[in-house]
């Protein structure tokens, strides 16, 4: 496991490298040694600081969700060590290896994969949801009527997603046909923890608050973002800032959907693309806000989530137990009958 693990990150580490060589020689090389120069790089210590303040946010969702799914005596200071430990897995391809994050909760708990995996997926589902609605806000404000169908079709489909979720006689009766079928169904207990889960995050108090959260930390990122372009000398007005917030909440789309590691290739392509249609920056000029703002918005979460990694190797590999052996593990969310 280790071994493909290794494999999966490195195959990232390679693509987001030869990213990083495609934006720099597309950008020209001079023309981005000539925009560091120039860049006042003081205001990078801000930008950062509010990407630290968007990964707090999003661990508080990330927390509630453990305790949705009812993984609640996993303490605060573990839980953000799972979390952050999995900024480097979104960098192996389809972001996949994220799942471990459910395989050092069951270590630390004793809780099943099946029960938190929905957790990890559901991070996506309210960041798609929250990026959807900061889409629409900066359409509104810039009258940049192209982006609708972004808007409407992804939103369509998280909309469907949830719906079928949240029938819950519908999503039964499919477990029940699991679990007679030879090879899968001997997984129908499985299968119905993580719809269990699944249930209990998707209905709406819990979504709602998932969503204000994702909200609020992509908004963060936005903000960043708009700093940069004011780094680069675009004036501090309101039209920077809602061009600012479209360019990464399309790259988070464009990254999703490219199911790209680490969203590489996609969200880059997004960017610059963005950058010269929306705000009318120069190639090298937008390469250069590509660079910064993959930096921020990827390669300094992996770098941290590493060092982390690192740090608390002995309670992820099982040299020193989060909860004492005595303690309750988890509790299970149940709300209907065992399937036949």
């Amino acid at each position: 496991m280790k071994h493909n693990l290794l494999q999966l990150l490195l195959i990232g580490l390679g693509l987001g490298f030869l990213a990083f060589v495609s934006v720099a020689l597309l950008s020209d090389l001079s023309a981005l040694l000539a925009y560091a120069t120039a860049f006042a790089w003081w205001l990078m210590a801000p930008v950062l600081a509010l990407r630290m303040t968007n990964w707090l946010l999003r661990f508080l969702k990330w927390h509630f969700y453990l305790h949705v799914v009812g993984v609640r005596d996993l303490s605060p200071g573990a839980s953000a060590v799972v979390f952050l430990t999995g900024f480097p897995l979104a960098i192996s391809p389809g972001k996949v290896a994220e799942a471990l994050k459910s395989v050092l909760l069951q270590r630390l708990t004793g809780a099943p994969i099946a029960q938190t995996l929905p957790v990890v997926a559901s991070e996506r589902l309210s960041d798609g949801m929250a990026v959807l609605l900061l889409i629409a806000w900066a359409i509104l404000n810039l009258a940049a009527h192209e982006y609708w169908s972004v808007v409407f079709a992804a939103l369509g489909a998280l909309l469907l997603g949830i719906a079928i979720l949240q029938n819950r006689p519908l999503c039964m009766a499919l477990l029940r046909r699991l679990s007679y079928l030879p090879l899968i169904g001997r997984f129908a207990r499985s299968f119905r923890v993580f719809y269990e889960s699944s249930y209990q995050i998707v209905q709406l108090p819990n979504l709602i608050v998932a969503v204000v959260l994702g909200t609020l930390a992509n908004t963060l990122d936005g903000l960043g973002i708009y700093l940069i372009l004011i780094g680069i000398g675009l004036p501090a007005t309101p039209e920077t800032f809602f061009q600012a917030l479209l360019v990464i909440s399309l790259s988070v789309v464009a990254g999703a959907l490219s199911g790209m590691p680490g969203s590489i290739g996609a969200s880059d392509l997004t960017i610059t693309g963005t950058l010269q249609h929306l705000v009318g920056l120069s190639l090298p000029m937008a390469g250069f806000v590509t660079l910064l703002a993959r930096f921020v918005q990827l390669w300094f979460g992996v770098l941290v989530g590493a060092a982390v990694a690192w740090l608390a190797r002995p309670m992820l590999t099982g040299e020193k137990r989060a909860l004492p052996e005595q303690s309750a593990p988890y509790v299970v969310m149940d709300h209907s009958p065992m399937i036949d």
